[in-house]
């Protein structure tokens, strides 16, 4: 078709159905990893048609990939956005059907890579059950939709989103442990279908040699096994696809079959702090390594998968001074450093129902070789790890200004290719980064800084954009989600989205960050700051020099208000080891007067002033304030003004230019959690009930 200004939009889901519904950060990641490469063929498509990709700029490396031409560096994380825009007005004929088909084509490909592989054990005895529900859920997945309209107004593609034309498979039987309510793959139903479906499992897990691919007792859907075991055959996808009479070929490549677990994660800074040990120390942690293999010697099952390829930049290349200590020594699956770990006997036997209690006994060895290393360190490792979502805001309205569409892609291609650098930087692992998105996991230790950090790096892309014509702002706003590694992944992966989008966003005003701590209990505490309030210079500078923190050995660009006051609160442990008035009952008797004033303050019966001196009453009648001299009192009460400071209910607010500021206006409410997470981060997730 001829036209003039014609415009393509596109958009392919279902994201959060198939990026959150996850068992194991390897399913998150690959869900990731598998949109993005789909988005690339759709890019594709359109590019072979005679369209340009318009917004956001794809990542080249990764379209080059999909046509077999990037065989230096290819990518090992997600970078094409599921949702863009190009330029069709030069297209002599263009289809956006034809573009929907090459993305089913392509993920069927990718399907019927892993089902050669596997079909001996997904279709047992010729079941043809397994092989109905097979290609009914990989055939009627994924929800595409797209319009072209005559201007580049993004609206009418989520207007189209809105008739929600597609329509999910009809699903029976026994549902799949992890994407909601699909059926598994067994169809056993009927009398006994629980041990038919153990059976058909098992043989599956011996048939099909899946390693550590699937666990003992679980039970996937189609759609769940492909993401599972798709990196195993990934580099066989070679499919020709024809669009429009002419023909793409679309390639996978080899990936990772290791991704770092949720426990590793967590206990990294725990590693690190191993190689700064003495003698005797690392004498415990070589007792510990030798109980496991104690323990591979009496059970020739047993095995540890190795997290030597997930190392983290801190721990790469990292040597011990002390000989007996070798990174080797510390690659092994998070989940050991853990007492709970050994308490499950799942995790050491294939059958706890036919288990002889061979290993009981090694088992005890093991957790006492963990409890002595526990005393010489004098801490356990955090059971607590980090999930950060990061994503820009107010981009839309942006977007309605022509002359400032390609100084956007510009600020986003740019991102995207340092956001990889930054999180690598703070010891992270980045699932995805692709336009203004970001989605990363980290220790308790690195997510804020590293938060702060991107943030950072994004507005100075847009800077570095702008034109003195066109000065574009823009700004990040993000989540984090502090975990316990017992938490449901799926459960927090989707809270994450709430967090971002409900808090962050929606609640203070965007430009802003949120945070959630999940226990195992539940939630424990919610806090969220605009930026400027979160990384306030001068209450940060004032801080550091109040308590003789050495700011030197720390990168206080990125350094949060909350974090600064956990440091003096450190600094103060060791200088009055006795003291009791930054006690975890202080926070949580303080958290139930905030709620009290908090009430009172909403129907006007008192100022938020009159409220700080109250709380600051309540303060110094608390812990031992008599035993300290004025100048310790002052810094104190320095202290805990910061901390009602970000107790605060700030707001920011974005005007047409994009930039941010605080709404001055805002503020006049106080909320505990502040101090809450303080504690948290203090105690590095080791208090009362945290502990594994």
């Amino acid at each position: 078709m001829s036209q003039n200004n014609a415009y393509f939009h596109f958009t392919l889901g279902p994201v959060q159905g198939f990026v959150s519904q996850a068992r194991r950060t390897r399913d998150f990641w690959a869900g990731s990893f598998l949109l993005s490469w789909l988005a690339g063929v759709a890019m594709e498509a359109v590019k072979i048609q005679g369209g340009k990709i318009i917004f956001p700029i794809p990542d080249d490396a990764f379209l080059s990939a999909i046509r077999g031409e990037n065989t230096n560096h290819l990518p090992k994380q997600g970078g094409i956005p599921n949702r863009f825009m190009a330029d069709i007005d030069q297209c002599a004929s263009f289809s956006g059907q034809a573009v929907t088909d090459a993305v089913n084509e392509a993920w069927l490909a990718v399907c019927d890579v892993v089902w050669e592989r596997d079909k001996a054990g997904l279709v047992q005895d010729n079941n043809k059950i397994s092989q109905s529900i097979w290609y009914r859920q990989v055939t009627n997945f994924w929800d595409m939709n797209w319009v072209i309209t005559q201007t580049n107004d993004t609206s009418a593609l989520d207007k189209r989103k809105n008739l929600r034309t597609h329509v999910p498979s009809e699903e029976s039987g026994y549902k799949c442990m992890m994407m909601e309510g699909y059926q598994e793959l067994s169809g056993a139903d009927g009398k006994n279908s629980g041990n038919k479906r153990k059976s058909y499992w098992n043989k599956l897990i011996l048939l099909n040699h899946t390693d550590i691919d699937l666990r003992d007792g679980e039970q996937l859907c189609a759609i769940a096994y492909v993401k599972r075991r798709f990196v195993r055959e990934f580099k066989k996808v070679r499919q020709s696809i024809e669009v429009q009479g002419q023909h793409i070929i679309v390639y996978g490549w080899s990936l990772p079959h290791n991704i770092p677990s949720t426990a590793y994660m967590a206990a990294t800074p725990w590693l690190l702090n191993l190689f700064r040990q003495d003698q005797q120390t690392l004498a415990y942690f070589s007792e510990f390594n030798q109980a496991l293999e104690e323990m591979a010697r009496i059970d020739e099952t047993f095995a540890i998968h190795s997290e030597r390829k997930n190392h983290i930049k801190s721990l790469q290349g990292l040597t011990s001074k002390a000989a007996s200590l070798s990174l080797d020594d510390i690659s092994l699956d998070g989940n050991v450093y853990y007492p709970s770990y050994w308490d499950n006997i799942r995790n050491l036997v294939g059958d706890k129902n036919n288990y002889d209690g061979r290993v009981d006994a090694q088992r005890k060895q093991i957790i006492k070789t963990l409890t002595n290393l526990y005393k010489a360190m004098e801490h356990d490792p955090s059971p607590y790890y980090a999930i950060l979502l990061m994503d820009g805001d107010s981009l839309g309205k942006q977007m309605g200004f022509t002359e400032r569409q390609p100084i956007i892609s510009q600020a986003l291609n740019e991102f995207t290719q340092r956001a990889q650098v930054v999180v690598r930087e703070h010891d992270g692992f980045l699932v995805y980064a692709g336009g203004d998105d970001v989605l990363a996991l980290f220790s308790l230790n690195n997510a804020m800084r590293a938060a702060a950090a991107l943030q950072d790096c994004y507005k100075q892309c847009f800077a570095q954009a702008s034109s003195k014509e066109v000065p574009v702002y823009s700004t990040l706003s993000g989540a984090i989600n502090y975990c316990h590694i017992n938490a449901s992944l799926t459960h927090v992966l989707t809270d994450s989205h709430d967090l971002l989008d409900n808090v962050a966003k929606d609640g203070t005003g965007r430009n802003a960050l949120a945070v959630r701590v999940w226990k195992p209990s539940g939630l424990a505490v919610q806090w969220s700051q605009p930026w400027d309030k979160v990384l306030d210079a001068n209450y940060i500078q004032n801080i550091l020099q109040a308590f003789d923190v050495d700011s030197q050995q720390l990168d206080t660009d990125n350094l949060s208000v909350i974090e600064a006051l956990s440091l003096a609160m450190q600094k103060l442990k060791q200088q009055e080891s006795s003291l009791s008035v930054f006690s975890s009952s202080f926070f949580y008797k303080t958290r139930d007067l905030m709620a009290m004033l908090e009430e009172m303050m909403q129907q006007n019966n008192l100022q938020v002033r009159q409220a700080e001196q109250l709380l600051l009453a309540e303060f110094l009648q608390s812990g031992q304030f008599g035993r300290l001299d004025d100048a310790m009192r002052d810094k104190l009460i320095q202290m805990f003004g910061v901390l009602i400071e970000q107790s605060r209910n700030y707001q920011s607010f974005i005007d047409d230019s994009g930039k941010a500021r605080v709404d001055k206006s805002s503020g006049q409410c106080i909320s505990g959690d502040a101090g809450i997470l303080l504690r948290i981060l203090g105690q590095k997730g080791l208090g009362k009930g945290d502990k594994v």
